[in-house]
């Protein structure tokens, strides 16, 4: 028992590794072992990512399909089956293969695109998904115009098509990935909801647009009040630099940047190392944080160089900088996409 459990743990791990040699060999041993409907599932992925080999990938998932039709990863394999008889026709088209390959190996945009049109044009039964492929890549990699008009060619050359209705949907969500919320909310409200599945798709798009439209109100007006905080600080400044003769403020950063520049070395070289999805936003966090802090300081120090009262300016100086860090942290949070993150964090709590 423990022996299978081990030999079964080696194979996925050879499934899991990015050595295309490796994972033929993993694929092969499942395949000439008794391997649980688990291991051959991800034997079938393991041939479709990683090997592209689809007509591979379709005979394992025919084999589970036949030997464990109650299992519970048989209705993914089913889906998965389906697709892909689709996109290899009868007797295997080779566009196939060039697709999976596509779709294993995509990585410099330009060859990408020139390879998803040529699959898309192409006369084979896969056009539509190749092209819908292309969309979707198009839009994780942040080129939303273009992934827009080959969602629209979707849409247009195969209206009844399955990919159709997903192209649809995938417009919608573009829209709204690149901030159009009004185009979000009106490609999402044309969306059918004729049966749950679909009704439960186009309301959580036409919340996400309404959320978004909301949360970018939120932005300029964040990015306002950074901008005034500034130049509030900055007046002040000026102010006590000009009033009772010019005096020019000391370079010496004054005690609160010495204070506040080790913290923020600190933390900007912890979330570089640890986390490089939030060191751009710490690192705008953290030189706002910084510019303030000098404004403030250097504006206080020429107060208390000439005698004057520096009480209620301390107070008013304490409000700016609050404002700009808690603006500059809610403009960061939304232009690095870390928002939605940190609100499904506390929603759901942190991944084990």
């Amino acid at each position: 028992m423990i022996a299978r459990v081990a030999a079964a743990d080696g194979l996925a791990d050879g499934l899991a590794t990015n050595d295309p040699h490796a994972v033929a060999d993993a694929v092969a041993a499942i395949e000439h072992s008794a391997a649980s409907p688990d291991l051959l599932y991800a034997a079938g992925r393991a041939c479709e990512d990683k090997l592209a080999d689809p007509a591979h990938a379709l005979a394992i998932y025919e084999r589970l399909l036949r030997e464990q039709p109650n299992a519970a990863v048989a209705v993914a394999a089913e889906r998965r089956a389906g697709e892909l008889r689709g996109l290899l026709g009868s007797g295997g088209d080779p566009h196939a293969r060039e697709f999976a390959m596509l779709v294993a190996r995509a990585d410099a945009p330009d060859d990408v695109i020139a390879r998803g049109d040529a699959l898309a044009t192409a006369d084979w039964p896969g056009a539509p998904e190749a092209e819908l492929w292309l969309a979707d890549w198009l839009r994780r990699i942040g080129r939303y115009a273009d992934a827009q008009a080959r969602y629209a060619q979707v849409i247009a050359r195969w209206p009844e098509s399955a990919q159709a209705k997903l192209a649809a949907r995938g417009a919608a969500g573009c829209a709204i990935d690149a901030h159009d919320w009004a185009r979000g909310q009106m490609l999402a409200a044309k969306l059918p909801a004729d049966d749950p599945d679909d009704r439960l798709v186009r309301d959580e798009l036409l919340r996400a647009a309404r959320n978004g439209r909301g949360l970018g109100r939120l932005d300029i007006a964040a990015a306002l009040a950074l901008l005034l905080a500034i130049i509030a600080l900055a007046a002040s400044l000026v102010e006590a630099a000009v009033r009772g003769g010019w005096r020019r403020p000391s370079l010496i950063p004054p005690v609160e940047l010495w204070f506040a520049a080790p913290i923020a070395i600190v933390l900007a070289g912890v979330a570089a190392t640890a986390h490089r999805l939030i060191a751009p936003a710490v690192v705008r966090i953290s030189l706002v944080g910084l510019g303030v802090a000098w404004l403030s300081g250097a504006g206080l120090a020429l107060l208390r160089a000439r005698g004057r009262a520096t009480r209620l300016r301390s107070i008013a100086h304490v409000i700016a900088c609050t404002v700009a860090v808690v603006a500059i942290v809610y403009v960061s949070l939304v232009r690095e996409g870390l928002l939605d993150l940190l609100v499904e964090t506390v929603r759901v709590g942190p991944e084990s």
